[in-house]
């Protein structure tokens, strides 16, 4: 087993991680989360998907597709410390946390929040879907619809493309925002002129903050290692909300994109994306293969599918020539 593993990681070296089978990828899934659950010693599957889909080098980031197929606990835990009244207790205010984010992330208070936040760059804000979250808005002249995914993904999938086909339709400049985007949608935002924002964060009630930080432990022994709750988080308090235009949240992704991206982008891509001669499609495959006839727009076919082969390894994908 050994061998076969370091065969993997060593063709981890020299090609992506969606190179690699369906065993292949489940070898190297079970040894990271070894390792994971060895370092940290408890762990949920929200940081799991964090761990291994955020952090680390790029070629070796697992889809958070694959680690909830894969993933058969809510929360794993080193066998050697289970018994430890401290890690009990660390497991308990982690289960806290996981029901806390999964109650919140998508609330009523917290999408309102969000609302008077982007408030403080859009006009004549209008929630036109809560599932999923658009939202339509004027962006100095220019109509827009913004897609909000606050603590998930957006994929290639028919939920991104019915946004952005709807988009088209209206002749409403599409916006994507999410904790993060899968990076095979930056070649196709390209390929459309339409802009989208990487948070890296989760965006919470301001209640969240006490006890997302009390979801950790510093031993006063030196065996263990201090332990925390493994995420990132932007709390959504009164200052931040109302003041994010201030000097003092300068770095802060949102505001960076809202000052900066868009008004140095916008009307340039709107006018872009208003003359189109793509007629965007529902999915992934029908809109990319009306790009340009060349090998970038094989290959990001190719990728496409190979990714989505293992994400759902039940479907058949077939692409055109």
């Amino acid at each position: 087993m050994k061998k076969q593993l370091k065969t993997v990681i060593n063709k981890l070296y020299k090609q992506p991680i969606h190179a690699l089978t369906a065993d292949e990828l489940g070898m190297y899934f079970e040894h990271r989360l070894e390792k994971l659950i060895n370092d940290k010693k408890v762990l949920t599957r929200n940081e799991l998907r964090y761990l291994l889909s955020e952090t680390g080098p790029g070629n070796r980031r697992i889809d958070p597709r694959i680690i909830s197929r894969l993933a058969d606990q809510d929360i794993f835990i080193s066998p050697i410390y289970a018994t430890l009244p401290e890690i009990q207790k660390l497991k308990d205010q982690k289960e806290k946390v996981e029901q806390y984010i999964l109650a919140h992330k998508t609330s009523k208070e917290t999408r309102a929040s969000i609302i008077e936040l982007i408030g403080n760059y859009l006009k004549k804000i209008e929630t036109v879907s809560d599932s999923p979250f658009v939202v339509e808005a004027v962006f100095d002249d220019t109509p827009i619809s913004c897609l909000i995914r606050n603590g998930d993904w957006v994929f290639p999938d028919s939920e991104l493309f019915s946004f952005l086909k709807t988009a088209q339709e209206q002749k409403r400049f599409p916006v994507v925002i999410s904790k993060k985007i899968s990076g095979i949608l930056f070649p196709v935002f390209k390929g459309l002129s339409i802009l989208g924002l990487n948070l890296y964060k989760t965006l919470l009630p301001k209640e969240g903050e006490k006890l997302i930080r009390s979801s950790a432990y510093k031993p006063k022994e030196s065996f263990l290692p201090e332990l925390k709750y493994n995420d990132q988080f932007q709390f959504l308090t009164k200052e931040y909300v109302e003041n994010i235009q201030d000097e003092h949240w300068s770095g802060d992704q949102l505001k960076s994109f809202f000052e900066g991206v868009m008004p140095n982008n916008i009307v340039a891509c709107y006018a872009n994306f208003l003359n189109l001669k793509i007629n965007i499609a529902d999915n992934f495959i029908d809109t990319v293969s009306q790009f340009r006839k060349n090998k970038a727009t094989r290959g990001l076919l190719e990728s496409y599918g190979a990714q989505e082969k293992i994400a759902h390894p039940s479907d058949w994908l077939v692409f055109p020539k």
